[in-house]
């Protein structure tokens, strides 16, 4: 199985803490619970995440019986499973899919490609799994967000936000699927920063106060911020 090096060495751990963070903590869980249902919502019959980690966008999206995750790594399949047995998870690379082809209606691409050495192979891939008239969904972070460019900046496993652009991503998946919508969500995820496990205060939550300035703030960005600097690419596209 292709293993990209970095990958492995930044990722290829299980980390609970982060799905707990992105599942239970207050604040931060119910923002990402909108964003993964704006994003992908509504649901197809037969759904596919790639790249699916510890399996937080399926717990945001109501843990769906019978859709399938995959993940390089078996560490955090492992966990995924053990959180939400209604779905299934396979440990697999998004470019040798183990799966036949048209085998899914709906596909889930979520803050992997701008990881990737080769996306426009995974992107194929893709294709090929997705049954004709089926739905591709990505969510991608957008490198111009200042936020985003903090976080490729001071993480080497994720400089790769650095090329992560509209243009990058209309091309990439355009090539061989039919765009439907591309749109800028979260304009600027304050929330992230200031409720973060590891460099930031999750406690603050509790704080009526620093929730209602980072409400304040995230209202402002959304008004004074130009949507082509806004944080996340969502670009939903048929086959």
């Amino acid at each position: 199985m292709h293993v990209e090096q970095h990958l492995a060495e930044a990722f290829g751990k299980a980390s609970p803490e982060q799905f707990f963070w992105q599942t239970r903590h207050p604040i931060v869980s119910e923002r990402e619970r909108h964003l993964v249902e704006r994003a992908f919502l509504p649901l197809q019959k037969r759904i596919l995440d790639v790249g699916c980690g510890e399996g937080a966008t399926f717990h945001h999206l109501g843990a769906p019986r019978g859709a399938v995750g995959i993940d390089l790594f078996e560490a955090k399949v492992a966990f995924a499973r053990s959180q939400m047995p209604e779905c299934k998870f396979e440990r697999a690379s998004v470019y040798e899919l183990p799966f036949e082809n048209a085998s899914f209606d709906q596909v889930i691409v979520r803050d992997l490609i701008h990881h990737l050495d080769e996306p426009t192979r995974a992107i194929d891939e893709v294709r090929r799994v997705l049954a004709p008239g089926g739905r591709l969904d990505v969510l991608e972070p957008i490198g111009r967000n200042p936020l985003v460019l903090l976080h490729a900046m001071v993480e080497p496993s994720e400089r790769g936000e650095l090329r992560s652009t509209r243009r990058y991503h209309e091309g990439l998946v355009g090539r061989c699927f039919s765009i439907i919508s591309s749109d800028s969500l979260q304009p600027l995820p304050i929330h992230r920063l200031v409720y973060h496990r590891k460099v930031g205060r999750p406690e603050l939550s509790e704080s009526a106060f620093a929730r209602r300035s980072v409400d304040v703030m995230e209202q402002a960005a959304e008004r004074l911020l130009p949507e082509f600097l806004w944080a996340y690419l969502h670009i939903r596209a048929k086959r």
